[in-house]
Order: structure tokens, then C-alpha cells, then sequence
């Protein structure tokens, strides 16, 4: 029987990944160790790439400012001397929030860590005080009396679980933070390495994409290549924006947060408003999380504040949604309000803090592809989406 010769193709394709297949089962440990090698050897340029993505968003910020005409319609600075300063400026601005982080942030919240035990048992008292008070009062109507005592705690046993629990997850935390930045640079080379490498893709970046189209181009066919080009850059523009507007919105957020507890004497005003400056990176699920946790240390150290504290937070996340939000950010992800609430839960459940963070722009990018792609296949089939999109009579 004579076979064509895209049968052949066919058949030898699958021979050698059949082959392939059973090497790769067999010798799984081995290939295993051999990728988390090559992995840790590019750890260093992996990093760097992810700190060039970071110092970009202050970078193109800089390089905004700096590229304002003069009367005559000519820049201050050419193209390349204002890249460098932009980049130096951003570098400059990480490192100045980093130090005052250190400085300012770390020492309140030790100290907030330390001293929420004492607050804890100096709430204790007056909440049992008060549930005494309130089951006085109900003690004229037995049988409503009888269905709440069961449900109150020991208020002593239960500040006793809290203390430990906050204690716990405070120095895990901390052990976490350590650990996984140690696990991500590794060494003091590593980290020259990752710095190095971002600066470089920062002040090559036309020169590196340039030579990786090239590259694609010069073995790929040409279809391919312009679709994996396309993604690229929705990709990249996803990100970019994404990025942008959480960051901004975060800001914001906590900058009025601590304006507004200073001007309404909440206590807690640094901390918490850091804890919403962080949680606003999440969407949806961050202004929960931010609210639950302020409203809490509030209420620990002055119950009657804590109805105020949430009126007060609810207010300005109105405010900052309505207002602000709108005028501050000119572009936002393509993607509806119901897939960000499923893309944050799903991401997560998967994979956490950093889950959350990710999965809105991957969500936006799969989504928006998808849309183009069925837009196609209808144009392909002749099919209109006016039809589709009519009322069924």
C-alpha cells in the first residue's frame, strides 16, 4: 500500500513523540532535576525581567514628564539622555520607598503587632462587661435568654486564641517574607545580576525586540509569527495598564484612608491605611479584606469608633470609584465584572496573593483572544452578529 507523503509526515511525527513520550516517563526524575537546574541558572535573568517590567511603569511616568516641548516645539532632552533619567529617577523612587518602608512602615507595625495584645486584654473586660449588661436585661424573657447564652463564648478563652493566633501569623509572616526573598535572589550575585540585566533591557528594549522579531521571523512561518507578535503585544499593553491602574488606585485609596482617620481620630491610621493601600491590588475581594481588618483593630481599641470606622470606609471607596477613579485612569482591561469576580476566585483558590494579582490581566488577554477569534469564525460562516444578538421572537 503506497502512503502519501503527508501520511509519512504524519506517521513519523507521531512515531518520534510516542518515542519521545516513554523517554521522557522513564526518565521523569531525571529531566525534573535537570529543569530545576536550568531554572535556578536563569532565576537571576527571570527576576530581572520581572524588576525591569516593575521599573518601567515609574519609568514611562518620568518619560512623560520629561518629554514637554519648550516654545520653540523642542524637547529639554533627546530620546536617549531622557530614557537614562527616567530610568534613574525610577530606580531612585523604588529605592526611596523601599528605605521609607523600612524606616516608617516596619517599626509601626511592630509595634502595632506588640500592642495589640495589650489592647486585646484591655477589650476583654469591657465586652464582657457589656454582654453581662445586655443578658440582664434579657433575663425578663427567659426563652430568648435561654437560645443566646449558649451562643456566647468565653471572652477570655476566645482574646487568649486571637493573641496566639496574631502572634503566630505575625512571625510566620515575617519568616515568609524573609525566606522567599532569600529564595528569589539567592545571593548577593544574583542580585547584581537581576539589577544588571533589567537596566540593560530598560535602555535596549527596541534593540532587543528588533532582534528577537528577526529571530521569529527568520524560522517561523510568517502567520505564525504575526500572531504570536499580536499576542505579545496585548499581552504587554494588558499588563502595562493593569499594573498602572491598580497602583494609582491604590495610592489614592490610601493616601485619602490616612488623611481621613487623622482628620477623624481613628486609631490605627498608618497601618491600616497600608493594609488598603496593599488590598486595593486585588479587586473586589481587597476592599473586603481592607475594611474587615481595619474595622477590627478599631473595634480592639475603641468599640464605639468601629460603626464609624466602616461608614467612613464605605464613603470613600464610593468616592474614589465614582470620582476619582474615572478621571485618574483613562484605559481599563477589557473585561466584564463578572469574569473579574470569577477570575480573582479562581486564581485564588489556585495560587493565593500572587493568584489574585495575575489573574485578572490573564483572564482579560484569554478573553479579549477569544473575542477576536469568534468574531472571525462568525465573519468565516457568514454570520452576523446583529442577528445573534436579537431578541428571539
Amino acid at each position: 500500500m503506497d502512503l502519501s507523503r503527508n501520511t509519512k509526515r504524519f506517521l513519523l511525527a507521531l512515531s518520534a513523540f510516542t518515542v519521545a513520550l516513554v523517554l521522557c516517563v522513564r526518565h521523569v526524575a531525571a529531566i525534573g532535576s535537570f529543569l530545576g537546574g536550568v531554572l535556578a541558572t536563569l532565576s537571576p535573568f527571570i527576576v530581572g525581567a520581572c524588576l525591569a517590567f516593575i521599573l518601567s511603569v515609574p519609568m514611562h511616568l518620568f518619560d512623560k514628564l520629561l518629554s514637554h516641548r519648550n516654545k520653540k516645539g523642542n524637547s529639554l532632552l533627546g530620546p536617549a539622555p531622557r530614557r537614562i533619567v527616567s530610568l534613574v529617577l525610577a530606580i531612585l523612587l523604588v529605592l526611596l520607598l523601599i528605605v521609607l518602608f523600612s524606616i516608617i512602615v516596619l517599626p509601626e507595625l511592630a509595634n502595632t503587632i506588640s500592642s495589640l495584645a495589650v489592647s486585646i486584654m484591655h477589650f476583654v473586660p469591657v465586652a464582657q462587661e457589656w454582654v453581662s449588661g445586655m443578658m440582664d436585661k434579657l433575663a425578663d424573657y427567659p426563652e430568648v435568654h435561654d437560645a443566646i447564652a449558649p451562643m456566647i463564648p468565653d471572652l477570655n478563652k476566645l482574646a487568649s486564641s486571637i493573641i496566639a493566633l496574631v502572634q503566630k501569623y505575625a512571625g510566620t509572616a515575617a519568616a515568609s517574607v524573609v525566606s522567599g526573598i532569600s529564595a528569589i535572589f539567592g545571593s548577593v550575585t544574583d542580585v547584581i545580576v537581576s539589577c544588571v540585566f533589567a537596566v540593560y533591557v530598560l535602555l535596549q528594549k527596541e534593540t532587543l525586540s528588533r532582534q528577537c522579531k528577526k529571530l521569529v521571523y527568520a524560522f517561523l512561518p510568517r502567520t505564525f509569527c504575526d500572531e504570536t507578535l499580536s499576542v505579545a503585544r496585548l499581552t504587554h499593553r494588558t499588563f502595562f495598564s493593569y499594573v498602572t491602574i491598580q497602583c494609582t488606585e491604590a495610592v489614592i485609596l490610601g493616601a485619602l484612608c490616612f488623611v481621613g482617620m487623622l482628620i477623624f481620630r481613628f486609631p490605627y491610621a498608618l497601618v491600616i491605611s497600608i493594609i488598603m493601600t496593599f488590598c486595593a491590588l486585588i479587586p473586589i475581594y481587597g476592599a473586603i479584606f481592607s475594611c474587615v481588618i481595619g474595622a477590627l483593630l478599631v473595634l480592639i481599641e475603641n468599640p464605639m469608633q468601629a460603626i464609624g470606622f466602616v461608614v467612613f470606609i464605605l464613603v470613600l471607596q464610593q468616592i474614589e470609584t465614582n470620582l476619582i477613579y474615572p478621571r485618574v485612569v483613562s484605559t481599563s482591561i477589557n473585561l466584564p465584572p463578572m469574569w473579574v469576580l470569577l477570575a480573582v476566585t479562581v486564581g485564588g483558590g489556585l495560587f493565593g496573593i500572587p493568584g489574585m494579582l495575575i489573574a485578572v490581566p490573564i483572564t482579560s488577554i484569554c478573553y479579549t483572544l477569544l473575542g477576536q477569534k469568534t468574531h472571525r469564525r462568525l465573519a468565516a460562516r457568514g454570520i452576523r452578529e446583529e442577528e445573534l444578538e436579537a431578541p428571539p421572537k
